[in-house]
C-alpha cells in the first residue's frame, strides 16, 4: 500500500489567537496608563490656571508702567488693586471684600509668608492720601512676595 492511499485528513491548525479577551496585564496597562494622564492632565490644569501665576504676570505690567511714568499714586492704586482682586479669588469673599486700611494690612501679613510688613505698610493708608512717598521697588517686591505665597495653606480670618 502506497502512502498516497492513505485515508488521512488534512492538518487541522490552531485558531489564531485574538486580542479579545486581554491578559490580565494588559488591562493593569490600560488602567495605569489612563490613571497617569488624567493625573499629568489634572497637575498642568492647576498649575497653569493658578490666579498667582497671572498676578504675577501682571504686576510686571505695574511695573514697566510705573517705570516708565514714575507716577507714584499710580503704582500704589494699582498694587492695591491687584492684591485685593487676587485675594479674592484666592480666599473667601466674606474675610476680604470689606478690608482697608490697617485691617487690609493686617489680613495681607497674615495671609502670606516670609512678606515684610514694612514693604506693604503704604498700602494701609496710601491709596487714600493725594501725595505720598513710598520706595517703589521695595512696594513691588512685597506685592511679589505676597503674590507668590498668598492662599497657601489655610486661611486666617481677621
Amino acid at each position: 500500500m502506497a502512502m498516497s492511499d492513505i485515508p488521512l485528513h488534512p492538518m487541522q491548525l490552531p485558531a489564531p489567537i485574538g486580542w479579545w479577551p486581554m491578559a490580565p496585564g494588559w488591562w493593569f496597562l490600560i488602567i495605569f496608563s489612563v490613571m497617569g494622564i488624567g493625573c499629568l492632565m489634572w497637575w498642568l490644569r492647576r498649575r497653569y490656571a493658578d490666579p498667582r501665576r497671572y498676578a504675577l504676570a501682571e504686576l510686571e505690567q505695574i511695573k514697566q508702567r510705573y517705570n516708565d511714568s514714575e507716577n507714584q499714586s499710580a503704582l500704589l492704586a494699582s498694587c492695591n488693586i491687584l492684591l485685593k482682586r487676587t485675594a479674592l479669588t484666592l480666599l473667601p469673599r466674606h474675610n476680604v471684600a470689606a478690608l482697608s486700611g490697617d485691617a487690609w494690612l493686617a489680613f495681607l501679613m497674615q495671609n502670606s509668608k516670609g512678606c515684610q510688613q514694612d514693604s506693604l505698610q503704604c498700602l494701609a493708608d496710601g491709596p487714600y492720601r493725594p501725595n505720598i512717598e513710598c520706595d517703589a521697588a521695595y512696594l513691588l517686591a512685597g506685592c511679589c512676595q505676597w503674590l507668590k505665597t498668598a492662599g497657601k495653606g489655610k486661611p486666617n480670618d481677621v
